[in-house]
């Protein structure tokens, strides 16, 4: 394949290369071929698709914040952002229109950031990336064509800032509560010899964090080099990511043991505070670790003590990637551009993670018996990890002329990847010294592959001066075969005991997609009213596979999306609406059921939907004052669902299953209002935003119960920046920066997301336990700009 690719890069560079001219190069022809390399992955104005923009100067302000880019893009309408550490570094997360991150296809400048298994992007490895973009737009829905896994709830399309054509240096620097920190540099060369640039990037983020062990250091590096002519553009980037942070997937108990909700208050606390007052479901990893062990229906505290007492180092998150991409454009006429570029990503990482009293035969494979007959349970310390190598090429071709604009496009990615965990701890000396040879036990040890070949041709036809016709036909063909050991296992007998084995995994799936697009918009005078119609297939993700274990084999999720809207720009306001409604087939959600290895099945329901209306306005009174606002109004229900509920009859020996039918219920994680309001004053050099945002309640299963919901919130961030541009340069200093975020400034007590993780049945009585992922109250960040 490197051949190959190597080959068709020379051929197509060849040419221009031959016609070189030392003449000054035209900055509109450039600013040109950049935007060549991200158009076809992105809607232009005149597409029937719900579309934000979002330019380099709110990156670069939103950069100094330290916070990861979800919470920039939750500034949009439809989408919620949160983050494991309350702070908003590190793991973050998002959804759009309800639809979690294996749902939102993303790229950079045209590549694929989703990692091809999980379909998700993991925010903790994309730190400071505001900083090294220039622009993105996300679109709501389907949208148009993309690379990579299928957009079911949105895409996001990130394009890497144009290298400056003059030399220049910017440092950067921010410090705020829980000793938070972010600094970074960014410079470039200029031209060389009129053609050549380097330019690179450094940014580290670090924090102590809102919840107890969430410290983490996360930080990105770039480094470009950039050679133009007047009609085409080579460059080379790499991108390269670390982080190791602290785990709080486990969140905060909202409730105790025997489902009592009146400490569910409790769960918007300070999660210190929660702590001392000895209510909370801490993180897996602390020398007091607080239990729902049931003492008069309260929370139990144990304190565990490893041998060498180190309890945080023992639960960490750590991953490496590095991104290469290696892209050649060519503008030959103003009617035709083509864009080639090669790309291949490394990765690697693991966690660890204590995990107490676990049940060493069903969690590990370790049938080790004790002398009554049962399976020993100790602490244990694990580790899971992976190798990922994705290679990958795109090419896409563009003509254009007053009435048409046709891209084509294909993409190929090869993805391979080995998944493997170890014990590297076990309490138990006897055990220990019996299994960890070399200070490891690998207990499981799997291979994947995945091939995702896809073409595309989108095109807009313009008729009668304002009118647009939009049509996209992409074709997908994927394959995916997974084998070797889960790390799950199957419970069964052996001797007349309980025995577990490992569940191996052969997996070989194929599919073929074909998703069309099509729309149509009018255009006058500041007015634009459209509608469209999208159809979209996405297959389903590794754990779809892994934890269903020997149940039937799960199927790709279809979604069609009519779309449709009215826009007006005028000279001092603005506003829009857009419609949807998107019907899903064979949609994942979790029902309750367990798999055979004891996992929570994620399975096909029939038929779901979204709908909705998106708002946007604005007003702009005065010169220097502004005030803009958005709304996602939505509706999310399965029209059929049948839940599984554990039931454990105290008189009985034995447990059993209740099934609860509901017809239209809502699905979960998937509020009916999401609100964002900003007020912004600038003046001179200074510039003051209000920005206040409401996220109404949200069920935490799709049950549609009350006991387990997701309280509304709302809250309120302030940023002030001032920006001196100095008349005469000191020792090269052209401007200076100051700002300050005042993130919270009613120190809200809210989650905003969480799940739940104890639900049955006793006795008829059904109790469920919550968990919430809090964020922080008032915190604040300051930060300075300096830019040569």
């Amino acid at each position: 394949m490197k051949k190959i690719i190597s080959a068709a890069m020379t051929a197509a560079i060849a040419c221009p290369l031959a016609t070189i001219a030392q003449t000054k190069l035209d900055t509109t022809k450039v600013q040109n071929i950049n935007e060549v390399v991200v158009k076809a992955v992105r809607a232009p104005k005149t597409s029937p698709f719900a579309v934000a923009n979002i330019k380099k100067q709110e990156l670069k302000q939103f950069a100094t914040t330290g916070r990861e880019l979800p919470f920039l893009f939750a500034r949009t309408p439809g989408v919620i952002a949160w983050s494991e550490n309350g702070v908003g570094t590190g793991t973050t997360y998002m959804r759009m229109r309800g639809a979690a991150g294996s749902r939102i296809n993303v790229t950079v400048d045209g590549v694929p950031l989703n990692s091809p298994e999980d379909q998700c992007v993991f925010w903790a490895n994309m730190n400071s990336y505001a900083a090294l973009a220039g622009s993105v737009q996300i679109q709501r829905g389907i949208g148009t064509s993309t690379n990579g896994d299928g957009a079911f709830g949105g895409s996001i399309s990130l394009a890497t800032a144009a290298p400056s054509l003059i030399p220049t240096v910017e440092l950067t620097g921010s410090y705020g509560t829980f000793n938070t920190w972010n600094t970074g540099v960014n410079f470039s060369t200029g031209l060389i010899k009129n053609h050549l640039i380097f330019d690179g990037a450094y940014h580290e983020t670090n924090t102590d964090g809102f919840i107890h062990g969430t410290s983490g250091r996360s930080g990105s590096y770039y480094g470009g080099l950039t050679w133009l002519g007047n009609k085409f553009k080579i460059s080379y980037k790499n991108i390269g990511n670390f982080e190791k942070t602290g785990q709080a997937w486990n969140g905060v108990a909202a409730c105790n043991y025997d489902g009592d909700t009146s400490l569910r208050n409790y769960g918007m606390m300070n999660y210190r505070d929660m702590y001392n007052n000895g209510l909370g479901k801490f993180n897996s990893l602390y020398e007091e670790l607080i239990f729902p062990e049931t003492e008069g229906g309260k929370f139990t505290t144990k304190r565990y003590q490893l041998r060498d007492g180190s309890y945080w180092d023992k639960t960490t998150d750590n991953f490496y990637q590095n991104h290469n991409i290696l892209n050649f454009t060519w503008q030959p006429s103003e009617h035709w551009s083509h864009s080639l570029t090669a790309h291949y990503t490394y990765g690697r990482g693991y966690y660890k993670e204590f995990k107490p009293e676990s049940e060493l035969g069903k969690k590990y494979g370790l049938n080790i018996y004790d002398n009554e007959g049962n399976l020993i349970k100790s602490e244990v310390v694990r580790k899971k990890g992976l190798t990922q190598n994705n290679y990958g090429a795109l090419y896409n071709i563009n003509y254009k002329d007053e009435a048409w604009d046709v891209i084509g496009g294909l993409s190929m990615q090869l993805f391979r990847c080995n998944h493997w965990g170890y014990l590297t701890y076990i309490a138990n000396e006897d055990v220990e010294k019996q299994y960890l040879k070399n200070g490891k036990y690998k207990y499981y040890d799997s291979d994947a592959d995945k091939n995702d070949y896809s073409w595309f041709v989108k095109a807009n036809y313009t008729f009668a001066s304002n009118w647009n016709v939009f049509a996209d036909l992409q074709m997908r063909c994927v394959n995916y075969t997974t084998d070797g050991v889960n790390d799950k296992f199957i419970k069964t007998k052996k001797d007349g005991k309980k025995y577990y084995e490992q569940h191996r995994l052969d997996i070989d799936k194929n599919y073929f997609f074909v998703n069309p697009k099509a729309g149509i918009s009018y255009t006058a005078n500041g007015h634009k009213a459209y509608a469209s119609l999208a159809y979209a297939n996405r297959e389903p993700e590794r754990n779809n596979f892994t934890d269903n274990g020997n149940y039937p084999t799960p199927k790709p999720e279809r979604l069609l999306d009519l779309e449709w809207g009215y826009q007006y720009q005028g000279k001092h306001w603005y506003a829009g609406v857009n419609f949807y409604y998107m019907d899903y087939f064979n949609q994942f959600v979790q029902t309750g059921a367990k798999s055979d290895i004891g996992e929570a099945l994620t399975t096909n329901v029939k038929s779901s939907y979204r709908m909705g209306a998106e708002l946007t306005a604005g007003w702009n009174p005065l010169p220097w004052i502004s005030f803009e606002g958005n709304a996602a109004l939505s509706r999310n229900k399965i029209k059929n669902f049948d839940e599984c509920v554990v039931s454990w009859n105290a008189e009985a020996d034995g447990s059993y299953t209740v099934h609860n039918h509901y017809d239209n219920s809502t699905l979960a994680y998937s509020p009916s209002a999401i609100l964002n309001g900003f007020a912004d004053i600038h003046f001179a050099g200074l510039r003051f935003t209000w920005h206040t945002n409401f996220v109404s309640s949200q069920y935490l299963d799709n049950s549609q119960s009350t006991d387990r919901q997701l309280p509304c919130f709302s809250q309120t961030d302030i940023n002030a920046t001032y920006t001196l541009n100095l008349c005469k340069d000191i020792l090269g200093l052209k401007q200076i920066v100051l700002g300050a975020d005042f993130n919270n400034i009613f120190n809200r007590h809210y989650a905003a997301s969480g799940y739940v993780y104890y639900d049955w049945y006793n006795d008829g009585k059904r109790s469920s336990t919550l968990a919430y992922i809090p964020m922080a109250g008032f915190n604040c960040m300051g930060h300075v700009s300096l830019k040569f």
